[in-house]
Formats: C-alpha cells, structure tokens, sequence
C-alpha cells in the first residue's frame, strides 16, 4: 500500500516573523493596558491622600513616596467635630495593587467609625475585626496608628497596632516622647487589644507630632546602616527644627542624603503642630 503524502508544509521565515510580530504587539498592548490601569489607581490613591491642612487649632503637613505606582501606606487627617480631630496612618504588608487596594478599603473603614467619634482603641479592636473576618485569606496585615486630638482638653489619645512609634516634640524641645503602640498588628488575630490599649497626653500651642511609616526609619545608609529613630528625632529637633512650614521637605531632603541605593519601602510621614 503506497505511504500517503504529507501535504502539510513548514511556515516560512516570512510567516513565523508576521506571527511573533503579532504575538509581539498583543503582549505590548496588555502590557500598556496594565499600566494604565496602574496609573488610574496611582492617581486615585494619591487624590485621597490629605492635602495640608491649616486649621485655627492645628496644621498638618503630610509626604508619601512609594516605591511603585502605588503601594500600601495610607493617611488620613479627619475632623468630625470642630473640637476634634482625628489623624490615622497605616501600612498594609507587601507592594503594588493588592495592598493599595485594601488600604483603601482600610481607609473608608476609619473614616466610617471616625464620623461616630469613637474612641481610638475602639477603632483599633473593630478594624481588627473588620480585617480579620474579610481578608484573612490574603493574608494581609495592617500595622496602625491613630491619635484623637481634643482642642479644647488639650489632649491627645493614642491607640497603635504594630505601628512604629509616633513623636511628641514639645515646643522649642531638642528631645521627644515616644508614644509607642500598645496593641498587635491588625489582622492577625480576632483579637489584637493588649491590656493598655490606649494612651493619652496633656499637649500645648507650638507641640509638633511626628507620624511616620517603617520606610523611614529603615532607610538604609552606608554599610547597610539603617535611619533608626534616634537619628529622625535629630533631623526633626535639630537639623529641621524651624518652620513648621518647611519641616517635611527638610526632613525628605536628609532622609535621602541619608540613603544609600534606591528607596526599598514605601515611606509616608505627616507632621503636625498645635496652634
């Protein structure tokens, strides 16, 4: 029995190249897709950001500086009553869309609790429900701070979950108080409220707060030397101790103469003064 022929022919050089060039200019469109998808969230992140803020009580300046498009660390400068004001600042473990879509979502959920004028530990233990209960599959972690400012105790409540320290900086001081928080990180555990989930501080006209995310103090220097908080206390006591107009700037400014190598984590700091 004759063998039958084989009619099939192997693509020319011509063809196999219009097929890659094809394949070539799909991938580039799904490539250009994908930043711009990237760009609408960096913008959108960014337009929830707080703008300074120059209140009769208090002014706010706050810096953010990911380390992509967009990344997990969020702020929030919040007055639901004219006595009141409320200032938040989270970091969402990880980069990149996942975590900056869930600080987000993080976000809304202070302000929702924040509008009932709760009190901060309050706020701690129901994020750290909400977290647990929604997205523990992702396992995602939320490090937290927030500091309840009343005008007219003049006073300041404080609740952190795994946060880095904020600094109390009394007016004219070269030294600060460490309010250190008290709590877990959110979303490890149903529940994250230690003992003393809270803490709270007399404070005067010309007192400045530093608010700040672990991309600062771990900005590595030479040998691999990292920022640490002693050194930010100095930046903010004595090398950036003037304006308050200007001490976010001069701050950013030495920590990067600081770092050596490209920034490795998002950095956010907020600043604030009592009037």
């Amino acid at each position: 029995m004759p063998t039958p022929k084989n009619t099939s022919r192997s693509p020319s050089l011509a063809e196999v190249q219009a097929e890659l060039a094809d394949v070539k200019r799909h991938l580039a469109q799904q490539e250009e897709a994908r930043r711009n998808d990237l760009r609408i969230a960096e913008r959108v992140h960014r337009s929830m950001l707080p703008k300074p803020v120059r209140h009769d009580r208090i002014h706010v300046d706050t810096r953010y500086v990911p380390v992509e498009e967009v990344g997990g660390d969020y702020c929030q400068v919040l007055f639901p009553d004219d006595a009141i004001c409320y200032i938040s600042i989270c970091d969402v473990t990880g980069h990149g869309l996942g975590p900056a879509m869930l600080a987000t979502r993080f976000s809304s959920e202070v302000r929702r609790l924040v509008s009932l004028l709760l009190p901060p530990d309050e706020i701690v233990q129901k994020l750290n429900h909400f977290v647990f209960h929604n997205f523990m599959e992702t396992r995602l972690q939320v490090t937290f701070f927030l500091t309840r400012f009343d005008f007219e105790k003049m006073s300041i409540t404080f609740s952190g979950a795994g946060h880095p320290s904020a600094l109390l900086i009394p007016h004219g001081s070269q030294s600060a108080r460490l309010l250190d928080s008290q709590n877990m990180l959110i979303g490890v555990s149903e529940h994250c409220l230690s003992d003393r989930p809270s803490g709270t501080h007399r404070v005067s006209p010309g007192d400045r707060l530093i608010f700040f995310t672990d991309g600062v103090t771990e900005t590595k220097g030479a040998e691999g030397k990292l920022l640490g908080t002693q050194e930010l206390i100095h930046m903010a006591t004595v090398t950036c101790a003037g304006d308050f107009a200007s001490q976010a700037d001069c701050l950013l400014e030495q920590i990067n103469a600081f770092r050596v190598g490209p920034p490795l984590d998002d950095l956010t700091l907020i600043l604030a003064q009592l009037q």
